[in-house]
């Protein structure tokens, strides 16, 4: 069994429990559990996008800034 079938499985097993662990809807549990799985991936691949996007427009905006590694605070013992 891949690692999305068992994803799957559980989702199935948990919606089973959620309805009261009536017999004779398994097909009906997998189905809604796959489509789940699926909405679940489609959302994290457009979360990672959107981070990138994100990500790359900062890059952009920040090319010649210094970084926060790069700036001080200035020193408490001696003026700067």
């Amino acid at each position: 069994m891949t690692d999305r079938e068992e994803k799957i499985r559980q989702l199935a097993y948990k919606i089973w429990e959620e309805e009261g662990r009536e017999s004779g809807f398994h097909n009906d549990h997998w189905l809604r559990a796959e489509k789940e799985h699926q909405m679940t991936d489609q959302q994290a691949e457009e979360a990672t996008k959107a981070n990138q996007h994100a990500d790359e427009e900062f890059a952009k905006d920040n090319s010649g800034k210094k970084s926060a590694v790069e700036i001080r605070p200035p020193s408490i013992s001696s003026p700067d």
